[in-house]
């Protein structure tokens, strides 16, 4: 193979070397941006000369790329282009994200909580913490995840049904999660969830490759309020869920009329 890299632009050479400095393929990049592997091998050789600002900055949050990657990298897009990239507006979108999934949990009447992209809990409104009664882990600064909640042996007493919500929870986690693999700290959280032996036992089982029903029902055993049937519902704030909010509403008209008594049920 003839070795082009002399003809190739700054900003295709680029693509390539901060790609293979953080140790992913183009199928993962690819994956990552929602784009197709051949549309990365076509930046990286050359032949796809002016893609959009918008798949440049998603190239370079998926990368993690340094400030000063990041505005040497935007150069040799505008060089090649013509076309810039708003570095300050990326900087507030991604600095905002985090705090507008904080607004939204603690400004909806609803139990809700937001997750991070490796579905660490990453906020909890208190309508929330009543109602999984987690104040004493919040307490204690522990860095929660949600699938480390559910297969807590303490916790799991609470889920009725317990073995199809576990199922549920791992197969949409893997799905959702299945263009992280290559992060260092994707792979330290699939070791901490290991440790669990039914997480070992259902993660080995699950099918993973069907887009996930954006909704689904369980039921909890709470200490005061009784057992609850609850339905989730999920708002993604980024095409790359940065981060998303859970909420949960009635699943039976029981569990409406205690969320109606703690004043959970707008109007």
């Amino acid at each position: 193979m003839l070795d082009n890299s002399r003809e190739l632009s700054t900003f295709a050479q680029l693509v390539t070397q901060y790609r293979q400095r953080r140790g992913i393929s183009q199928g993962q990049l690819a994956q990552a941006t929602r784009l197709s592997r051949t549309y990365v091998y076509h930046l990286e050789t050359g032949q796809r000369a002016n893609p959009s600002p918008q798949v440049v900055q998603n190239i370079a949050r998926v990368l993690e790329l340094s400030t000063e990657d990041r505005s040497h990298f935007f150069e040799a897009y505008r060089q090649q282009t013509g076309q810039f990239v708003d570095v300050d507006q990326l900087e507030s979108t991604l600095l905002d994200l985090g705090e507008l999934a904080h607004l939204l949990v603690h400004n909806t009447s609803y139990p809700a909580h937001s997750l991070d992209h490796l579905w660490f809990l990453h906020s909890w409104n208190k309508a929330a913490i009543y109602l999984f009664e987690t104040q004493e882990m919040l307490e204690r600064n522990e860095h929660i995840h949600l699938l480390g909640l559910v297969f807590d042996p303490e916790m799991r007493k609470r889920f009725h049904g317990w073995e199809n919500l576990a199922r549920r929870l791992v197969g949409d986690f893997l799905y959702n999660t299945r263009t992280l693999t290559h992060l260092a700290e994707y792979k330290s959280l699939i070791k901490m969830l290991r440790e669990y032996p039914e997480y070992r036992r259902i993660a080995s089982s699950v099918y993973t490759r069907s887009k996930p029903a954006p909704s689904f029902v369980f039921q909890i055993q709470h200490s005061e309020l009784g057992r609850l049937t609850l339905r989730t519902a999920t708002t993604v704030f980024t095409n790359l869920s940065t981060y998303s909010m859970v909420s949960y509403v009635p699943g039976d008209q029981q569990t409406l009329d205690i969320y109606r008594t703690h004043g959970w049920q707008p109007g």
